[in-house]
């Protein structure tokens, strides 16, 4: 039997929020119908059975035992009754109004939410950075001094912003002898390189590889019991501020120095409760994890196996990838012992290598793959992490608002034409099961408080019912409003609303027939351990 998910109680909270949205949405058709003269008769909280009841204003207001939303329950929704105060006694404008608020309730709950999220926690930063990842020996990035964890922050006196624009500024300036301006712990560091004209394959101009990334917020998730990190003190939800006293303004830059610092101690100092903790990280030496290997391959032929984890090749230690390909490119058409780690024994096989040209990946000659093992896996932690907030000032709140939501609500019909244009893949559906999920993967992954992943989801959800809601479909709000057009256009001539009523009745059961299509295929991604997020 599988295990419960971690995260159980966080995917929990979907429930009061689904009823939440689903009440803005009621409340809008409640206020239409009171507003044209349509006589509410029931105003129910949750889904029935009902547990209680009262009346107040000539409503009965209900409370009942399924906590997932709401209804209004108007005179002659049954299309049978026609008394004044009935619904179906009303012109086609106030029933459309009626029809429409709903959505409306819940197109404007999203706006609110916008703007509150903006006022509190501003908007994604787009502010980012060329992070130095790896620097080659030997290099013109060594012999200026670089480091793993440097931002490359101008070249010759000009900004740069952009991979793009560092590559032409380097190819322009190559040969030639120029000043580099680096971001090292949040102070810029005057260096002087000279980009090679003809460096060696992979290393580029300067050997150095570059991350581009945006400014993000970094903190710890699980530690492992006695792990490195657990023996250095680390608790879930500190929050990584420092490497070797240099202040951290990104994950790439982070995971950059960290990386680098496999196979000795690191100086780490975290913050906790407001305060800050230095701590010192030990982490053993990295190593280059097989994590495919294809049959009737060379790495096959010596019997390697996914899982193996390479020691050295022809008694050259590997420490990165780098080495790994350039032993490979060495053994060119030779065949050369490998050493592996295979649960926790070391051994020896013979691999007999291609030959390797010069644009060929070595890995991929041998019929294999393979990856450095990340800080993250030689601490034994487990990292959060969410891109940066910048502040909004006051004046720009609401505009700010009104820009955000609109992005989710043009995102959102884009998603629902290519779903009626393309054959849509049932994983990009998700019920309220999926949305639970989706709530406890973004709480427990992010390092965003609990309430802004309430808030974005609340908004999330509230355009998403209430576009669909509009769709022209039988048994929903838009199925429904086709029908009043339909009398406008032919002159107040109605549809029989016996005729009405069966095409609604049809659209029900295609409604619900897909809804526990979605919840079964939401129940079958958890049971498979999947992640709903992309």
């Amino acid at each position: 039997m599988p295990d419960i998910p971690d995260g159980l109680f966080p995917g929990l909270l979907i429930i009061p929020m689904l009823a939440i949205i689903i009440l803005a949405h009621e409340f809008g058709h409640f206020f239409a119908a009171r507003s044209v003269g349509i006589k509410v008769e029931e105003f129910g909280i949750g889904i029935p059975p009902r547990a209680k009841g009262w009346r107040w204003k000539n409503v009965l207001w209900s409370l009942n035992w399924i906590p997932l939303g709401g209804f209004v329950r108007v005179k002659g929704e049954d299309g049978q009754d026609f008394d004044p105060g009935s619904m179906n006694a009303k012109g086609p404008l106030a029933r459309g109004f009626f029809l429409i608020a709903g959505s409306s309730a819940n197109l404007l709950a999203a706006v609110v939410i916008s703007i509150v999220l903006v006022a509190s926690q501003g908007v994604p930063t787009d502010t980012t950075r060329i992070y130095i990842n790896q620097v080659e020996p030997d290099s013109p990035a060594a012999e200026a001094g670089w480091q793993p964890g440097d931002a490359i922050f101008a070249v010759d006196g000009e900004d740069i912003d952009g991979r793009a624009n560092l590559t032409a500024a380097l190819d322009a300036s190559a040969g030639s002898e120029t000043p580099i301006t680096v971001l090292r712990g949040g102070e810029q560091v005057e260096t002087s390189i000279t980009p090679r004209e003809n460096p060696p394959v992979g290393q580029g101009a300067t050997g150095v590889l570059i991350i581009e990334a945006y400014l993000s917020d970094i903190s710890v998730g699980s530690v492992e019991p006695a792990s490195p990190a657990a023996d250095a003190g680390w608790l879930s939800g500190d929050d990584i501020i420092a490497v070797n006293g240099e202040q951290i303004e990104s994950v790439a830059q982070a995971s950059s120095m960290l990386d680098a610092a496999a196979g000795g101690a690191v100086d780490v100092t975290v913050e906790r409760n407001g305060e800050q903790v230095a701590t010192t990280l030990e982490l053993r030496d990295a190593t280059i994890e097989l994590t495919e290997v294809a049959q009737d391959s060379p790495a096959s032929d010596a019997l390697l196996y996914a899982g193996d984890r390479i020691r050295s090749i022809d008694g050259t230690p590997l420490t990165d990838a780098d080495s790994l390909l350039t032993s490979l490119q060495e053994a060119s058409g030779a065949e050369v012992p490998v050493v592996v780690e295979r649960e926790g024994r070391e051994i020896e096989v013979s691999l007999t290598v291609p030959k390797i040209g010069e644009e060929e990946n070595p890995l991929a000659l041998i019929g294999a793959n393979a990856f450095l093992e990340p800080w993250q896996q030689l601490a034994g932690a487990e990292t959060r992490s969410n891109r940066a907030f910048d502040s909004v000032p006051v004046g720009e709140v609401i505009p700010e608002g009104l820009d955000q939501f609109w992005f989710l609500l043009t995102g959102t019909l884009e998603g629902l034409r290519e779903t009626f244009t393309s054959a849509p893949d049932p994983d990009d559906f998700a019920g309220p099961v999926g949305m639970g999920q989706l709530t406890s993967e973004v709480i427990t992954e992010s390092s965003l408080p609990v309430w802004f992943w309430i808030g974005n989801i609340l908004m999330v959800i509230s355009v998403g019912l209430g576009l669909l809601n509009l769709l022209p479909i039988p048994a929903l709000d838009g199925g429904r409003l086709v029908f009043v057009i339909v009398e406008i256009l032919r002159g107040g001539k109605r549809v029989p609303p016996e005729k009405e009523g069966l095409i609604h009745l049809a659209g029900l059961a295609l409604l619900l027939a897909l809804m526990f299509f979605v919840a079964f295929n939401d129940v079958g991604r958890i049971i498979d351990g999947d992640s709903i997020l992309p």
